[in-house]
């Protein structure tokens, strides 16, 4: 019984039908649902896919994944000087880059959810030697379904219990809808790289500001409603300090978004541990990362996550311990996250000296 009319009070009710977007808690791997200045800001290519499953220990699962892929349209690249040398970096700002994304999400015994497609324009402005500001735009299509078939009501129950035959008193407009959205935001990026390895005196730094849902769709489900999407806001940052001469450093994160009356903000901290591979050439040395992260979403949930970085991929996990009003019947179990990304230049790889963008 608590299943059964769990998803009817979470995803029907009208403050939570209109309201409900995609997120998830390694909220960073998905910068098109972050902030669309954020396409390019720090490598000249970048492809993930990402999925999310929560909620098993309560209902049927809510189930969250995507993919994207974003390029620099003019990009430095590594490049052999000559066969006696190592490779040199070819110094160039590129001063645009686009991607595409792909979400998609389904809740419950109503296979309620939306399928979205973005694409994302980002343009860059150099602002001093080791920062830049990027400007970002995108465009996407929505669509949204559920099942109502599917779904129980308290107006079907009877004085026998649940009758299947008893109108639910719901006057639905429509069952499937397609939509346009769109999203602009702004980034200030920051990147000084050590100049040898042993240094590890790294600086990074994004803080921006992003606004979604910036036309406000119509929610055409239900018969006479003038529901629109309310547009959300969205301020992040994200930094990275090298602990000088050791193989750690430091990952603060910060992410709040308001939509409506809603807010949500999510505080995190990683540790990145790295591991040298090769450090016998001068030119170039080798080495990769791993992460352990502790992160608080408001009211929500403890989030622990633990990151591989490998040369030019990365895998992430992170699994959700629910603290909300919800854990009485979740017994805390939130649900598990994974990640799995490309990235390139290797971002591990060193020289002596290196230029400053990419």
């Amino acid at each position: 019984m608590k299943k059964a009319l769990l998803l009817p009070a979470l995803l029907i009710s009208g403050s939570a039908l209109y309201a409900q977007d995609l997120h998830f808690s390694q909220y960073q791997q998905t910068p098109s649902l972050l902030n669309p200045a954020l396409t390019g800001a720090s490598t000249v290519v970048r492809a993930s896919v990402i999925y999310k499953d929560q909620w098993r220990s309560v209902t049927v699962p809510y189930k969250t994944y995507g993919a994207s892929f974003e390029m620099k349209f003019k990009a430095s690249n590594w490049e052999k000087a000559d066969k006696f040398k190592t490779k040199t970096y070819k110094k160039s700002f590129s001063r645009m880059a686009g991607g595409l994304s792909f979400y998609r999400d389904r809740a419950g015994d109503g296979n309620m959810g939306s399928t979205q497609a973005n694409l994302t324009l980002a343009t860059f402005v150099p602002v001093t030697t080791y920062s830049s500001l990027s400007l970002g735009l995108q465009a996407s299509v929505v669509q949204q379904s559920v099942d109502v078939s599917k779904l129980i009501f308290p107006n079907q129950y009877g004085a026998t219990g649940y009758d299947p035959n008893i109108t639910s008193g719901e006057s639905y407009n429509a069952q499937n809808f397609i939509y346009p959205d769109f999203a602009g935001g702004i980034n200030w990026s920051y990147g000084y790289n050590a100049r040898s390895i042993g240094a590890n005196n790294e600086k990074r730094a994004n803080i921006g500001i992003a606004a979604y849902h910036l036309n406000s769709p119509k929610q055409l489900y239900l018969d006479g409603s003038f529901e629109r999407l309310s547009p959300k806001y969205i301020f992040h940052t994200d930094m990275l300090f090298g602990l000088r001469n050791t193989n750690v450093a430091l990952v603060p994160s910060f992410m709040m978004e308001l939509q409506g009356a809603s807010m949500e903000m999510i505080e995190g901290f990683m540790v990145k541990y790295y591991f040298k591979e090769d450090s016998k050439y001068t030119g170039i040395i080798k080495r990769s990362g791993l992460g352990f992260g502790i992160a608080y979403r408001n009211t929500d949930a403890v989030i622990f996550s633990l990151l591989l970085e490998y040369e030019n991929y990365a895998v992430g996990v992170s699994y959700d311990l629910n603290t909300s009003r919800l854990a009485g019947a979740t017994t805390g179990r939130g649900g598990p996250e994974i990640f799995v990304r490309f990235v390139t230049p290797n971002p591990f790889l060193y020289q002596k000296s290196r230029a400053r963008f990419n």
